[in-house]
């Protein structure tokens, strides 16, 4: 299995924060949010990760050069970072020709919640956090029959089960290969614009895709300068007695 980290973004939001550096980069407890990502992976037992980079790519290769113990990391660069997030996971297409995890690189969470994913009974599989608030921007997972049959940001009514997508999907390879066609596909009609999400109904659309909760468990994703402070004091404490 290879994870793909997806760490092209600027991050204008945090740049008061991270001194103008990519986010991944933003320490919490003196650890980068993309090295405690690849720590959890190598403890996991991970071997391989490719690194998406694109703005302020040489810090972040710098950053992974020397990697956790018993995992191996290669950086691919999206030198279109500007547009949409598509380009980046497209960028790592090279991947989706096998098992996957897709890993947006600015969440901080616990080696428990990665372990819960990759070693799920499903080949594919979403982490989906049921507890967590619907402020209409989050991307939510919405569940049918026990299977993932949409994501919309904001949500939608009449599933069984609605809960916030932590950004982490595990593909098998056939799922992979499918996702990389559908990328190529909507690239070539020139919709280099959107999120990577916004191809993952077309994806479940034809391919079963199952999740694992988390509700209640320690995670955040970094967005906004509010977020590194309440990781610094909520989330990692927790984080620190798991």
């Amino acid at each position: 299995m290879t994870a793909i980290i997806l760490a092209a973004g600027v991050g204008k939001r945090l740049h008061a924060v991270s001194g103008g550096r990519p986010k991944c980069l933003i320490e919490i407890g003196g650890t980068s949010l993309v090295r405690r990502l690849l720590d959890g992976l190598a403890a996991c037992g991970v071997t391989d990760a490719v690194v998406v980079t694109g703005f302020g790519a040489d810090a972040v290769r710098a950053a992974v050069a020397t990697p956790p113990a018993g995992i191996r990391v290669r950086t691919v660069l999206n030198e279109r970072y500007t547009e949409g997030a598509i380009l980046s996971l497209a960028t790592a297409r090279e991947w989706l020709d096998g098992p996957v995890v897709v890993m947006d690189a600015d969440v901080l969470c616990s080696t428990a919640m990665i372990r819960r994913l990759v070693l799920s009974h499903h080949e594919s599989a979403f982490l989906l956090d049921a507890s967590s608030p619907n402020t209409g921007e989050e991307q939510m997972l919405l569940v049918r029959d026990g299977w993932v049959r949409n994501i919309v940001r904001g949500g939608a009514p009449g599933y069984e089960l609605m809960g916030e997508s932590i950004g982490f999907l595990k593909l098998d390879a056939a799922a992979a290969r499918l996702l990389r066609d559908l990328l190529d596909a909507r690239i070539a009609a020139g919709h280099t614009g959107i999120e990577h999400e916004e191809v993952y109904p077309e994806l479940l659309a034809r391919r079963p895709i199952g999740y694992e909760r988390v509700d209640g468990m320690a995670w955040t994703e970094i967005d906004f300068p509010e977020d590194v402070v309440r990781a610094e004091r909520e989330v990692l404490p927790r984080l620190e007695t798991t």
